[in-house]
């Protein structure tokens, strides 16, 4: 069986210099596929650069943690806080979200992502890696089959590296319990999803090994590139890392060894 390999960077669109370098790690180096965040009102702009790249997969990243509701804020109440915006509060979010709001929510951005890009998304996932939660798992598999997109992201217990969490702290055993249990929904929903998912903050070294594990069948490797600035400071928590993936999928190493072992770079629409 051949081994396939999806490298995809998340956040596209959450600013403009993560957008600019995760074009840069598609054109000079290993990159296959992103997925857009459409719920900034800068995303018009973002969705024009994706023209001088028709070779890579654009999916879409549904978020509910970060900038505003693509909704009108009352339609969405269990979404937001007071000033109408997304909570950033993983765990807030957690217990408020009603998974019905989260599905209209999410169909919203799906029909923005139309809009602006004149076609379906290849595949969905989530933003701060949501579809971990069961509820709004479901509410992910609802809205690709509700509007005909054919693939997700899926998440399998083993999806983060050793050492992710503390060997103290219950959140490993708890998520990989909770990941079992979402992986499983995926694989039984009929929609296409990569064999195996590999993610986790990495420099060179670290993606090398991961290419290393790329196996038999479809790969998703999940990486974060982007260009760190004020704005990115202001919106998200991961910055300097942005830059480290960078360097590491435009290094020539990772072309040669995606080459020495024989993988075939797809993207989501390829499976």
């Amino acid at each position: 069986m051949a081994r396939r390999l999806i490298v995809n960077a998340d956040d596209f669109g959450l600013t403009a210099g993560v957008s600019r370098a995760i074009l840069k790690a598609h054109r000079e180096g290993i990159l296959t596929s992103t997925t857009f965040m459409v719920n900034f009102p800068w995303a018009g702009e973002m969705a024009a650069l994706l023209a001088g790249a028709p070779r890579l997969g654009v999916g879409l990243h549904l978020n509910l943690t970060t900038g505003a509701p693509v909704l009108p804020p009352d339609q969405v109440p269990s979404l937001v806080g007071p000033d109408g915006r997304f909570v950033r509060d993983l765990l807030r979010l957690l217990r408020r979200a009603r998974p019905a709001e989260a599905e209209r929510e999410w169909s919203a951005q799906l029909e923005r992502f139309v809009a602006l890009v004149g076609r379906l998304p290849t595949h969905l996932d989530t933003h701060r890696y949501l579809q971990a939660w069961p509820p709004l798992c479901r509410a992910m598999l609802a809205v690709a089959r509700r509007y005909g997109v054919g693939a997700v992201r899926v998440l399998p217990p083993d999806v983060f590296p050793p050492g992710t969490f503390p060997r103290w702290s219950p959140a490993g055993p708890v998520l990989r319990a909770v990941l079992r249990r979402t992986a499983a929904m995926i694989r039984k929903s009929g929609l296409r999803a990569p064999d195996r998912t590999l993610a986790g903050d990495f420099d060179l070294p670290g993606l090398l090994d991961r290419l290393d594990r790329a196996g038999e069948g479809a790969t998703e490797i999940v990486t974060h590139p982007g260009e760190v600035d004020d704005e990115l400071r202001a919106l998200s928590s991961l910055t300097a890392q942005r830059a480290v993936e960078l360097a590491a999928l435009t290094a020539p190493a990772a072309r040669e060894t995606v080459e020495r072992l024989g993988l075939q770079l797809i993207h989501f629409g390829d499976l």
